[in-house]
């Protein structure tokens, strides 16, 4: 079911919305926090996944910057996909659309968990951490099998 879902940068119309899907992942980081991440866009990028109907169901929060051990990092401390009938789609698609914004990156990082307020992601230390999350190798040279 991907056709139709699109990634956009996420639209300041749909952060209430958006937030809605943050209270379902992780009911602790507040609103206050969430208006925060939403008004740091020169530190932070969101992006939004909509479905064919419009509605928000996937969002991410993602910086890059140098990282002491990884090199050029993508950090993902938010990612959400939300559906009862195509949730691993979303997630796919939003996925598919980090790796390829992370393009000039060595790795890409999705944190093992919800941050538990803006601080936590904006917190040096943890960033420059290397044992929280999935840390992903982004390879974007073409597979051998294609050329």
């Amino acid at each position: 079911m991907t056709s139709g879902y699109h990634v956009r940068l996420l639209h300041t119309d749909d952060a209430l919305h958006a937030y809605s899907l943050i209270q379902v992942a992780a009911p602790c980081f507040s609103a206050d926090d969430w208006a925060q991440v939403v008004a740091s866009a020169d530190r932070w990028t969101l992006v939004s996944l909509k479905d064919p109907a419009g509605y928000v169901r996937g969002l991410a929060a993602y910086r890059i910057g140098t990282h002491p051990i990884a090199g050029r990092l993508l950090d993902v401390p938010i990612f959400v996909a939300a559906s009862v009938i195509d949730d691993v789609a979303i997630a796919d698609v939003l996925f598919t659309s980090l790796r390829r914004r992370s393009v000039g990156c060595d790795f890409m990082r999705l944190w093992g968990r919800f941050p538990s307020s803006f601080a936590e992601m904006e917190n040096e230390d943890r960033f420059h951490r290397w044992d929280h999350g999935l840390m992903v190798r982004v390879d974007h040279k073409p597979s051998p099998a294609l050329l």
